[in-house]
């Protein structure tokens, strides 16, 4: 009997902890994982708007060196 009081609790602890990750601990994750990937994608995005700008600036200069 005692037992199976323990392996009834066992398994209420298991599915305690079971709703807590996916209820508390899981969504966190996500939402930490979204606010790193927007900053990633945000500054890759400036980063290659950085170096297009610089390109062009180098293709300019090139160009206007080859003329005069």
């Amino acid at each position: 009997m005692e037992s199976a009081i323990k392996r009834s609790f066992y398994y209420l602890g298991i599915v305690a902890a079971l709703y807590i990750f996916f209820y508390y601990i899981f969504p966190l994750i996500f939402k930490i994982l979204g606010v790193a990937l927007k900053v990633i994608l945000y500054v890759s995005i400036w980063a290659g708007i950085a170096f297009v700008v610089v390109l062009l600036i180098a293709h300019i200069v090139k160009v206007l060196r080859n003329r005069y």
